[in-house]
């Protein structure tokens, strides 16, 4: 019946195992062993800078290159291992004052250009400026002159004639995502004693990741790493753990992290039971709880003599709570 069920499982394990997509193992290489170097230093310099915020670019720019390096840019300016997608990642926007009356011949162009841009869109206000309530707004034309990735100059040309009132808007997808951007919007209000604020916007592509990258877990680490460093408020405590967290991603490294603490736990055990010590005393090999005893006790020593008599007490009795007993 065990050889059975053993069996059973195993087929179990095996199907699941076919069902479920493997992302492939990262390998140990000159990239991963470069990602280990600059999370190293990253990891040093939030525990060391007196402020962060000074470090804030320098960091940055190391995450960044490691991120970059890691998706595989090609010359285009495309990468092996991400590519961009309709999902926006970020916007270019310029928000102006439309006086045109919509009937006129000329009216306001208000132009905007962006990289890797998919959409465009007018946006109109609710207010004008924090006392005046905004007007609507005509969109007439869009014209967008697209620079691919290959080169290739296309040209896109809609004619919306919509309004546009306060707090709404209107926009439209680009035919592609372009390399460059440069978008031209023809803009008017209703009257001359009516005069409007609209934003005309390039939504930018969001650049996503291939899970099929050897190098996806570092990546994936890299980014979480980014959003604390580029965090309105830097927290040192939150740096240092994406980053500690980052380096069990590489090949091999929690594997390290367990047996060396492993190693040390025995080397403590062994000198214990033998009441010798190294002289030295690592970080780490105080729990929170004894590290509050002992303050306890310093703070204790530096009192009334009854204090110190009840400290000699205290310390005893934590020694030889922390004493190995034998045979264990």
């Amino acid at each position: 019946m065990k050889t059975l069920l053993t069996v059973l499982s195993l087929l179990t394990f095996a199907a699941a195992a076919q069902e479920t997509p493997q992302i492939p193992a990262m390998p140990r290489d000159e990239m991963t062993d470069m990602v280990a170097r600059d999370l190293h230093a990253v990891g040093r310099v939030a525990s060391l800078a007196q402020n962060l915020g000074d470090t804030k670019q320098v960091m940055l720019a190391i995450v960044d290159d490691d991120i970059k390096t890691l998706r595989m840019p090609r010359d285009n300016g495309t990468y092996q291992w991400a590519s961009l997608q309709r999902e926006e990642g970020g916007r270019v926007k310029d928000e102006k004052t439309i006086e045109q009356v919509y009937t006129e011949k000329e009216l306001r162009h208000v132009t905007v250009t962006a990289p890797n841009a998919y959409r465009v869109e007018v946006n109109v206000p609710k207010k004008r400026n924090a006392f005046s309530a905004n007007n609507r707004v005509w969109v007439a034309n869009v014209h967008a002159e697209i620079t691919g990735f290959d080169g290739k100059v296309t040209m896109h040309d809609v004619q919306v004639n919509n309004w546009v009132n306060p707090g709404d808007s209107e926009g439209g997808p680009l035919p592609l995502i372009g390399k460059s951007v440069k978008a031209t919007v023809d803009l008017g209000v209703e009257s001359g004693n009516k005069v409007g604020v609209a934003e005309v916007a390039l939504v930018q592509a969001k650049l996503v990741d291939d899970p099929a990258s050897p190098y996806f877990p570092a990546v994936k680490r890299l980014l979480q790493i980014r959003d604390f460093i580029t965090a309105k408020d830097l927290n040192r405590g939150h740096i240092k753990n994406a980053v500690d967290e980052g380096m069990l991603t590489l090949p091999g490294e929690l594997e390290k992290r367990v047996a060396a603490q492993q190693e040390a736990a025995r080397v403590r055990k062994m000198m214990a039971e033998a009441g010798t010590t190294t002289g030295s005393i690592a970080l780490g090999d105080a729990t929170p709880d004894v590290v509050v005893a002992l303050a306890d006790i310093s703070r204790m020593m530096n009192g009334t003599l009854q204090e110190q008599t009840e400290a000699r007490a205290k310390m005893d009795a934590l020694i030889a709570t922390l004493k190995p007993k034998s045979g264990e």
